[in-house]
């Protein structure tokens, strides 16, 4: 938390899906020296609530921006190059599991929020899902 009262202004630097993803956030924060502290931690249903959300103090915006930043790892697709014959297939950059399936459009058997990110957003690229561990990822 904050040690001295200060007249600059709380910002919001990240919003997470979880607490696990926002406290090793914060930690990362806290080993720079980087005050921050959590909100929305204790809300049912996360996500649709906003998240847990990470703070900061305007000053410290940037410098936090970038270590967050060089912490995240680049994901991206691997095609598979197991059999020259057959067509490349999506890997999922996490588990490098081949049960990955991309697409642009929403399909009938798609929930709402799944529908309504592909309609709203638009995606240029093919949004993938891995189902061995579960990520989404654009191709």
């Amino acid at each position: 938390m904050f040690d001295e009262p200060t007249d600059q202004p709380i910002v919001l630097l990240a919003s997470f899906a979880n607490t696990i993803s926002a406290h090793l956030a914060k930690n990362q924060l806290d080993a720079a020296g980087i005050p921050s502290f959590l909100s929305n931690e204790n809300r049912p249903y996360g996500p649709i609530s906003g998240g847990v959300r990470l703070h900061v103090r305007q000053p410290d915006l940037a410098a936090a921006q970038e270590l967050l930043d060089a912490s995240r790892p680049t994901m991206h697709a691997l095609a598979s190059s197991d059999d020259e014959e057959a067509p490349a297939t999506v890997r999922c950059p996490r588990c490098h599991h081949p049960d990955v399936v991309c697409r642009h459009q929403p399909q009938p058997q798609d929930n709402l929020f799944v529908k309504l990110r592909l309609w709203l957003l638009a995606p240029e690229k093919p949004q993938c899902h891995c189902f061995q561990c579960g990520l989404d990822f654009e191709a």
